[in-house]
């Protein structure tokens, strides 16, 4: 990375859009589902793609934010004089971590000024000549941002996470129906309160998600036995979480991932 004064040199052909950034060959997505620590991505690998687009627009962000800032350790894309270095947050089964690494491309008609080379563990030759590695990609300015805070209260907008025809088509057919409206709403109103207990007594519970440009925390909904059929969605205010909507298991699961592998069972694949 070059310094220039106080500042740090970025291309101009840097934009927030992996694919509209560097041509990525379907190669390079196994090479990565190789290196890494092995876990289930989907078919034809969509969302370690949907997880490596998301991680590094966020990444341009924050190294555009930062860069007159801080030192370019702290930053989450590098750049030498002809390469770009991209930490993806993930790891080795021995907890190396692991960068993408794009170079120039070379290709007369090519739409992107750049390609993936490949991804490239932290030891390895390839990286040698960068002086310094990215960080990794930050989500939350404040950690507590990522802990459900059991003494704020949840206010649920019940009218829209139950009005709203496509989170109606996620609830469990047994409360649908106009005859079960009041049970529905009873149903909703007792599962919103038991996650809140288990998720006090169970931090790892509330699992985050990063929508809007903010973090959000996910929670179990059990409406019609033990087990969780939805996940709920709280965004912490002044005083309170404001619950707006529900997710499927899938969709909350594709959404966490995004900025890091859930632990907790209930929302593992």
């Amino acid at each position: 990375m070059k310094w220039i004064g106080h500042h740090t040199e970025i291309p101009s052909t840097l934009c927030s859009n992996v694919y509209d950034f560097a041509f990525c060959p379907e190669p390079c997505y196994d090479r990565l589902v190789d290196l890494a620590d092995p876990e289930d991505w989907g078919p034809g690998n969509r969302i370690l793609k949907n997880y490596l687009s998301f991680s590094f627009s966020r990444a341009v962000f924050l190294t555009e934010r930062d860069v007159d800032q801080t030192a370019p350790s702290n930053l989450p894309l590098v750049f030498d004089d002809v390469r770009c270095l991209f930490n993806t947050g993930l790891h080795t089964r021995r907890y190396e971590t692991t960068y993408g690494l794009f170079e120039p491309n070379t290709k007369p008609d090519a739409h992107q000024h750049w390609f993936l080379k490949g991804s490239f563990k932290e030891s390895d030759p390839m990286l040698v000549s960068f002086e310094y590695l990215p960080c990794r990609v930050r989500f939350a300015e404040d950690p507590s941002e990522l802990v459900f805070d059991h003494r704020l209260p949840i206010r649920s907008n019940i009218d829209h996470i139950l009005g709203d025809e496509e989170n109606l088509t996620r609830i469990p057919a047994s409360l649908m129906g106009e005859g079960n409206s009041l049970l529905l709403r009873r149903a909703f109103e007792g599962a919103v309160v038991e996650a809140a207990r288990r998720a006090a007594a169970n931090y790892t519970l509330a699992v985050p998600q990063f929508y809007g440009g903010r973090i959000q925390l996910l929670l179990p909904l059990c409406l019609t036995g033990d087990k969780p059929e939805l996940a709920l969605t709280i965004q912490r205010e002044d005083g309170f979480y404001a619950a707006r909507t529900c997710l499927t298991l899938d969709m909350a699961y594709n959404n966490a991932r995004l900025i890091c592998r859930p632990e907790t069972s209930w929302i593992k694949r």
